[in-house]
């Protein structure tokens, strides 16, 4: 069999980023190796196919927390350090959107649109409101990468889904914290979500449901991270 040398990103530089101005440069690094054909385009096609699905997965996720952030913080509720904690909150959902656009436009895919979202009444009325529903979703997202990363073929994507996971494990504790949950970190091993579960935590955010890389109705094939 004839060995080649493919030429990826340093992963080490995932695992442990010095800022997460670093992480975000050395994510935008893997998908520009992506594009060139290295790690991403190296894998068969199918891989290939699966790692974009599972992207535009993880997409949607992001577009989620990020808008209920951004209006968490638009909302005029909340007071104290809060303010700046859900602020902080939100601009890392946002570097993680931005950082999944880039990385899926430079390895030549399509980034899903962002879906609209529906919240409830009451979902802003309150500092406590907002802090019990990120409570409740945000363990999602930690679960949905858990699930998604034996699925995921290239080692530049699996290394930027993992360090996008510990951050926001890091919201989850941040939040209960806040409310004065205790223990703040409850979980030695947070509970990996299949797409399935995933979609039923969050289908009542999403309306009539996100349209995605088809431009069709959302689909729910076992297994399937191409639709939430």
């Amino acid at each position: 069999m004839m060995s080649r040398t493919i030429d990826v990103p340093d992963v080490e530089g995932f695992a442990r980023p010095r800022t997460r101005r670093e992480f975000f440069r050395a994510l935008a690094l893997a998908g520009a190796g992506a594009a060139a054909g290295t790690a991403v385009l190296a894998a068969p096609a199918s891989a290939q196919s699966g790692d974009v699905d599972i992207a535009n997965f993880a997409l949607t996720l992001e577009y989620l927390e990020a808008e209920f952030y951004a209006r968490a913080v638009d909302s005029g509720v909340l007071s104290g350090d809060v303010v700046g904690i859900v602020q902080n909150l939100a601009d890392h959902e946002q570097q993680h959107v931005d950082a999944i656009v880039g990385l899926l436009q430079q390895a030549g895919a399509e980034p899903v649109e962002k879906p609209q979202f529906t919240f409830p009444a009451d979902a802003f009325s309150s500092q406590d409101s907002i802090l019990n529903l990120a409570n409740t979703f945000e363990p999602v997202g930690v679960g949905a990468y858990l699930g998604a990363a034996p699925l995921i073929q290239s080692p530049d994507i699996l290394a930027a889904a993992g360090s996008i996971a510990g951050v926001e494990g890091e919201h989850v504790v941040t939040i209960r914290n806040v409310l004065g949950l205790l223990p703040a970190a409850n979980e030695a091993f947070p509970q990996a979500l299949s797409r399935e579960e995933v979609l039923a935590a969050v289908a009542p955010f999403l309306g009539m449901g996100a349209m995605m890389d088809t431009g069709g109705p959302a689909r729910v094939e076992k297994g399937n991270y191409r639709a939430l």
